[in-house]
């Protein structure tokens, strides 16, 4: 009777620590505007652009991913971008970008990081002291969309590569 009762008593203790160590973290407010159904549309690279973005919490609402897929196709019929972007620190976003424009995604340690701001993710992804590149999603209340726009800057000359709009399917 005696080892039943100091079972139940471990059972109570150990129990909630448990169920509370699972609890998922609580999501961000900023991050969980840009959750659901969107369509981008604008210019990247010079080329006007039509992508779909399904955004959603993954690895227990740890981290936000974006998944990016063009309508443009390549001749084998893949789509001709493709992305994941990983974010979510509290205070603090890091984001891995990985593409299907190169394969260097996870070998070239690059990962932007940018600081809580309202309505505001400026990542800056650093390759080297003079080689950087910035993007930007400013989310727009009144719309409940986001402007998207990204830019490299070489030795200090910036040039736009993207500039696009996200609204929410409906």
């Amino acid at each position: 009777m005696k080892m039943i009762k100091i079972l139940a008593a471990v059972v109570l203790v150990i129990v909630p620590m448990l169920v509370f160590a699972q609890q998922p973290a609580p999501a961000d407010a900023l991050l969980n505007r840009l959750t659901g159904k969107w369509i981008l549309k604008g210019v990247i690279d010079g080329k006007n652009i039509q992508h779909d973005i399904i955004a959603e919490w993954v690895l227990g609402l740890q981290y936000l991913q974006l998944k990016e897929t063009s309508d443009e196709k390549t001749p084998n019929g893949d789509p001709s971008y493709d992305a994941i972007v990983l974010n979510n620190k509290l205070m603090q976003y890091d984001c891995l970008w990985l593409d299907n424009t190169s394969n260097g995604g996870l070998s070239n340690g690059v990962i932007a990081h940018t600081k809580f701001k309202a309505n505001t993710l400026a990542l800056l992804f650093k390759f080297s002291d003079k080689s950087y590149f910035h993007t930007t999603f400013i989310f727009n209340p009144t719309e409940n969309s986001w402007h998207w726009k990204m830019e490299s800057d070489e030795n200090g000359k910036i040039e736009p590569f993207a500039d696009a709009e996200m609204s929410k399917m409906e």
